[in-house]
């Protein structure tokens, strides 16, 4: 990928990214965070594999109908990108990072930084953080990292891949403490109940999946906002891949990590919080 083609394609995802959640703050606007969260849940889902999970009349409603149809627009270039083998993943990575560490040098040296690492955060989960700051009135920085595998192991040569190949036991941990000394964080963590819940949620029901992930979502979001106002910090939040739901049985579902076409499993999200 020449630079230039590597920068329009990097300012089109993020400048996609931000529309679709400005589109939701317009449009969502309930009290109840839980449902708001299975309208994103849903809206993904259904912008990935062209068909319902749990609400069936998502289309129904004019606003978020023109939600989904530009989840789909965005998920149809990911994929487009995911798919090319002409495309230098490693490069657009690497200027996503570029951007966000732009955004971290200009932070207030009197702003703590830290850096969170999850294995397995979805796109759905990262848009739902952004979407509750944004309610908040503040303005998170998202930038959509692709994963063309799907899994861990990908997403760490991707970031490391000099490292990668010398050292076969670089873990997430590894590069969430290598992120931290580039934006001299204060400190590094990595989140893993993720990946925990996706190896666990097998043959269960849709609403079983998605209470799961809300829960753990939440728990991310509290963390965030407690390192905000507790330390006046500034929080590079990184996913290594997303995750699918896919349907196993009549009414049971299961969890998974890998890459097919429209799949949310390739997007690796980053915040700047």
């Amino acid at each position: 990928m020449d630079s230039i083609l590597e920068l329009e394609i990097a300012s089109l995802l993020i400048n996609e990214l931000h529309s679709l959640l400005s589109m939701l703050t317009q449009y969502i606007d309930l009290s109840d965070h839980e449902e708001e969260y299975k309208i994103i849940f849903e809206v993904f889902h259904q912008a990935a594999h062209r068909k319902p999970l749990l609400l069936k009349n998502l289309h129904k409603d004019a606003r978020l109908l023109s939600v989904l149809q530009y989840a789909r627009k965005f998920l149809d270039h990911v994929s487009e990108l995911a798919d090319k083998r002409n495309i230098n993943i490693h490069a657009l990575a690497q200027e996503m990072l570029r951007r966000a560490y732009t955004v971290l040098a200009e932070v207030s040296k009197n702003n703590s930084k830290y850096v969170i690492i999850c294995d397995g955060m979805s796109i759905t989960d990262a848009i739902y953080i952004a979407y509750r700051l944004k309610k908040e009135h503040m303005e998170p920085f998202i930038f959509p990292l692709i994963n063309p595998g799907g899994i861990t192991e990908t997403y760490k040569f991707i970031l490391e891949p000099h490292d990668y190949l010398l050292n076969a036991s670089l873990s997430l941990k590894n590069i969430a403490y290598s992120i931290a000394r580039k934006v001299h964080a204060k400190n590094a963590i990595v989140f893993r109940e993720y990946d925990y819940s996706i190896h666990r949620l097998r043959n269960v029901r849709v609403i079983d999946i998605i209470n799961t992930m809300y829960s753990l979502t939440s728990k991310l979001y509290s963390k965030v906002i407690h390192l905000k106002s507790e330390f006046n910090g500034v929080i590079m939040l990184l996913s290594d891949h997303g995750y699918d739901v896919i349907v196993k049985d009549v009414d049971l579902y299961e969890v998974e990590h890998r890459w097919r076409p429209h799949s949310l499993s390739v997007i690796a999200s980053l915040l700047v919080i």
